[in-house]
């Protein structure tokens, strides 16, 4: 359920310019294209200063260079996608949650679970696990024994957090399971989508970093490290050993090989493969299967259409 605000409280409380009619009432949100009078909208680029003069929003949150159309109220950002997020936090703030455990959890012995940390409904924590101060665990969530999960952390529904890698030796006509004895470590102000599995490492750590966001499904195997404030997207798989740097974008069914390298700041676009023991370098965002430059994808693709067309 929305909660009502003025134009004016609402630019207060993100703390912008505000221009036209402060005492606008805003009760929701809704596309540009949707909106209505009493509906706040946004504009995330120049493209769409056209269609925001035509919008019946009651409220833009948009660039300053803007134009406004003549009696709309238009709250100035240099970010609008990211005040407007901010914007639906105010209007929907959500049920409040308290902390606690849930009497249908289950707490493993010697887990340390901070008391303002909110234990949802047939969650699992393991032996030894740790959960941090004001981490949410949403129902059927499993952590696993030893692992640690930092401050501030949301994990959704049926996410997995510490099963085993996927190890395994072939002896005498059969695999045998290598026992993983790892663990897994969570950072600080992390996200993790429904149903996403990170597994523990064979021997020391799979890590995740600070501020990282994992989308959902997404499967993260043994001894992975994840730098802070990564982006990756649903059905994105790593295998073991695979390192991605600070601030990288990992687009959806991406699959990435044993022990690829994804420098910080590096950008892979939707279902591109990367190869075992592949260095992604930072610059050009890479695609396609086997990944390379967006410029080589798209003129191979050119070169293969023009070729079609000659049969």
């Amino acid at each position: 359920m929305s909660s009502s605000i003025t134009a004016g409280e609402l630019a207060l409380r993100l703390n912008l310019p505000l221009r036209g009619d402060s005492t606008r009432q805003i009760e929701s949100a809704a596309t540009l294209e949707d909106a209505g009078p009493l509906d706040v909208a946004f504009m995330g680029s120049p493209k769409l200063f056209d269609a925001g003069r035509q919008s019946k929003a009651g409220c833009l949150i948009a660039l300053p260079d803007y134009l406004a159309a003549s009696g709309q109220t238009v709250i100035d950002s240099p970010q609008p996608r990211a005040h407007f997020g901010q914007a639906l936090s105010i209007l929907y703030p959500g049920p409040a949650l308290e902390p606690g455990i849930h009497s249908s959890a289950v707490i493993g012995h010697g887990a340390q679970i901070h008391p303002t940390a909110i234990i949802g409904p047939h969650v699992t924590v393991g032996a030894g696990a740790c959960v941090g101060t004001n981490t949410i665990l949403h129902p059927n969530v499993t952590v696993y024994h030893g692992v640690t999960i930092g401050e501030r952390c949301i994990i959704h529904s049926g996410a997995v957090i510490g099963a085993d890698g996927f190890g395994f030796e072939m002896v005498q006509g059969r695999y045998q399971k290598v026992p993983q004895v790892g663990t897994v470590r969570i950072g600080d102000d992390v996200e993790i989508g429904a149903n996403t599995c990170i597994d523990r490492a064979t021997l020391g750590v799979t890590v995740i970093g600070d501020g990282t966001k994992l989308d959902n499904m997404v499967h993260i195997a043994h001894n992975c490290r994840i730098g802070r404030h990564v982006v990756i997207a649903a059905q994105t798989g790593l295998a073991g050993g695979v390192e991605i740097g600070d601030y990288a974008i990992v687009g959806g069914q991406v699959g990435v090989g044993d022990k690829a390298r994804i420098e910080s700041k590096a950008v892979i676009g939707s279902g591109a493969g990367i190869l075992t023991s592949k260095i992604v370098r930072a610059g050009e965002p890479v695609w396609g299967t086997p990944a390379r430059p967006l410029r080589q994808y798209l003129a191979q693709l050119a070169t293969l259409s023009r070729l079609s067309k000659r049969r």
